[in-house]
């Protein structure tokens, strides 16, 4: 009787824990990901924090708009492809959480699954910014890296 206590409290512990990191997970993703746009699937430059504001803050030329700019419609698909995946996956996991009554293969194998989307989806962040950076002078480059450093060191 007592052996079966521990042990329930065992799996609540883990089921907390794992809810816990799909919380981190999601948190760090939109985060790292929002970066420099909003977390929707649409784009525009008058979006709330997004391009329009980085513009103003690197005081970007039009020729620079132009360059940097070029890179957006492929980022935009990949992203939204990637956020498709990666809200998938949370719905997986969410689903096993519920069904599950421990820490099984299935629940292991969508925590990993959605690891590989959430570093996806930091690489595709990470790849963007280098990309604007090819395309600004030095003293831009070094605004956008500060602001990127800023962003990053901010907790969300």
């Amino acid at each position: 009787m007592e052996e079966s206590k521990v042990r329930a409290r065992r799996l609540g512990t883990l089921g907390i824990w794992a809810a816990l990191l799909v919380v981190v997970c999601v948190g760090v993703s939109y985060f790292v990901t929002g970066l420099l746009v909003r977390n929707d699937q649409s784009w525009e430059h008058d979006e709330e924090q997004g391009h329009h504001w980085l513009h103003q803050e690197l005081a970007l030329t039009p020729s620079e708009v132009v360059a940097v700019d070029a890179f957006e419609p492929d980022y935009h698909r990949d992203r939204a492809k990637l956020l498709e995946n990666f809200n998938a996956q949370i719905a997986k996991l969410r689903g096993l959480l519920v069904e599950k009554d421990d820490f099984s293969p299935e629940v292991n194998a969508a925590i990993h699954e959605l690891h590989v989307v959430h570093g996806s989806l930091q690489e595709l962040s990470i790849r963007h910014y280098y990309e604007m950076m090819s395309v600004l002078p030095p003293e831009k480059k070094e605004k956008l890296r500060k602001l990127a450093v800023e962003a990053l060191s901010e907790p969300e």
